[in-house]
């Protein structure tokens, strides 16, 4: 039997691109880390989200995780609880929405963001198992 080369970084995060569990992930890790920011800049806690949602904390927790079920319901209720409001646009595949060509996906953009904002990665992590 002939021994598999080993495959690359780049070899498997492109096989990971290919399913659509990586890009729900990086969707919502997006999403998760935009939450995180409208808390620190309007200085919610966790605690006081719960309480404008009408849940428990350790809801909020799982949904700061990105642990939770995500329903374009429970995004409105979340932005608005933060004075925010949901927008969703869609684009070409490796293009922006004025059509100039990005090189960028979900889960490498949001690693620098993540850097950056300190956000957990749990959603990073279970879409590259």
């Amino acid at each position: 039997m002939k021994a598999m080369k080993p495959k690359s970084f780049d070899d498997l995060y492109k096989e990971a691109e290919s399913h659509d569990d990586y890009w729900v992930a990086g969707t919502v890790q997006e999403f998760t880390e935009e939450i995180c920011r409208l808390m620190e800049s309007g200085r919610v806690t966790r605690s006081e989200l719960a309480r404008r949602l009408g849940t428990s904390p350790a809801y909020v927790t799982k949904i700061l995780r990105g642990n939770a079920n995500f329903t374009l319901a429970t995004m409105v209720r979340l932005a608005r609880a933060l004075g925010a409001e949901v927008s969703i646009e869609l684009h070409r595949t490796g293009k922006s929405k004025e059509g100039v060509e990005i090189k960028r996906s979900p889960l490498r953009r949001s690693r620098a963001a993540r850097a950056s904002a300190d956000v957990p990665a749990s959603a990073a992590a279970s879409a590259l198992r």
